[in-house]
């Protein structure tokens, strides 16, 4: 037997449930409840099957100066915002600092001023498509179970490069279990998830890919266990709204006052005195483009950290309303995931070629059948010896 995950970023319900892939190969079909945020947070529940506050994973940067990669970025801090932002500066800090740390995962900057980057650590230090990157992974687990396995993700491969190098390891047979991270959907949904004939495009040529995999790991045993998935779906744009203006009117100063981080679908703050936190929240509950989460909220997410580093206060766009400007760029894209799990544009899937031992809702659901796969493997290579 062998087992082939393929893992689509931002691959949604709402694009597959009127439109089914391979279904005569894929039949069994279910929406998936994701975490809150984005992939830094969702793909981590995935490999490990625990909530972000369990894993360490959540959203990519968290406040904690004292081991901040950036940390060397307080000697210049005295040059003003304009040359520390600068393109080209702002290029060299980054490639500095992950040399700096040796950071091996993935590993960006984004819109975060630099001013602000040493107050900030990054959760995905390490690769998270090898054992090690997540704690107690999937990847750890076929480690050390003894089961022949392979991983394949952009940090090696275009999508198409994937497709076709797992193939290639098929026809020779070299592993039992393969794990395929295909990213690139992810970026089309991004700037194009309203163009509904560009969507089918893109959904008959990943169908066509799945097809040809499909078919090399039949030739290669009549037994295949074969399975779609994703971490989330995308939430088509209804509208920018412009909180950081909001926040900048109450004259209040970064970073002796506050911190905030504007991600597209949430703004994250941290308070250095009562003043600013008062008057933040009180700004925060004034507006009707989203909401402050609440403590039960954030424990039922996952996102609960005990010290706060993901963000003292936590304010969430409603759906389809994102933060523009952001520290994701100035204009907002067409399409973005990361807002409450239960709006219906969110949802992940899980689609198989047989049904499951239990029933799939979530992602630490589907967490748990890759676990069982790799467990049946070993099984099987204990059986043969």
């Amino acid at each position: 037997m062998i087992a082939v995950f393929t893992l689509i970023d931002a691959l949604g319900w709402t694009y597959i449930k009127d439109r089914p892939l391979l279904p005569d190969i894929l039949t069994y079909r279910r929406e998936v409840r994701t975490v809150l945020g984005f992939s830094s947070g969702a793909i981590p529940t995935l490999l490990s099957g625990k909530l972000p506050r369990e894993s360490g994973h959540w959203n990519l940067f968290y406040y904690d100066p004292e081991r901040s990669p950036f940390r060397w970025v307080r000697w210049f801090r005295f040059l003003p915002p304009s040359i520390l932002n600068h393109r080209v500066v702002r290029r060299g800090i980054r490639f500095i600092s992950q040399r700096m740390s040796r950071f091996g995962g993935y590993f960006q900057l984004y819109g975060v001023p630099v001013e602000l980057l040493p107050y900030f650590d990054i959760c995905e230090k390490k690769d998270i498509y090898r054992p090690g990157g997540v704690p107690s992974s999937l990847f750890d687990r076929l480690e050390e179970l003894g089961v022949r396995y392979r991983t394949y993700s952009y940090h090696q491969f275009s999508d198409q490069e994937i497709v076709h190098t797992a193939q290639q390891d098929m026809n020779e047979g070299k592993y039992d279990f393969y794990f395929l991270y295909l990213s690139e959907l992810d970026a089309y949904l991004h700037n194009a998830c309203q163009d509904a004939q560009g969507v089918e495009h893109q959904l008959s040529r990943y169908e066509k890919w799945l097809g040809e995999v499909y078919e090399t790991a039949r030739r290669t045993d009549e037994e295949v266990v074969f399975y779609v998935l994703s971490d989330h779906g995308m939430t088509p744009k209804r509208s920018g709204y412009d909180l950081v203006g909001k926040i900048r009117e109450l004259n209040l100063v970064m970073p002796r006052d506050y911190l905030a981080l504007y991600d597209s679908t949430m703004a994250r703050f941290w308070f250095f005195n009562e003043r600013a936190e008062k008057q933040i929240t009180s700004r925060l509950t004034e507006l009707d483009c989203g909401h402050i989460l609440s403590q039960a909220e954030k424990r039922d997410l996952g996102i609960d950290f005990p010290d706060d580093r993901q963000g003292k206060t936590v304010f969430l766009m409603n759906p389809g309303v994102l933060i523009e400007p952001s520290f994701f760029g100035k204009t907002a894209p067409e399409g973005m995931h990361g807002f409450h799990p239960d709006d219906p544009y969110s949802s992940a899937v899980f689609l198989s070629n047989a049904k499951p031992e239990r029933e799939i809702q979530t992602l630490v659901d589907v967490h748990q059948v890759m676990a069982e796969c790799a467990d049946t493997l070993r099984d099987g290579v204990h059986a043969e010896r």
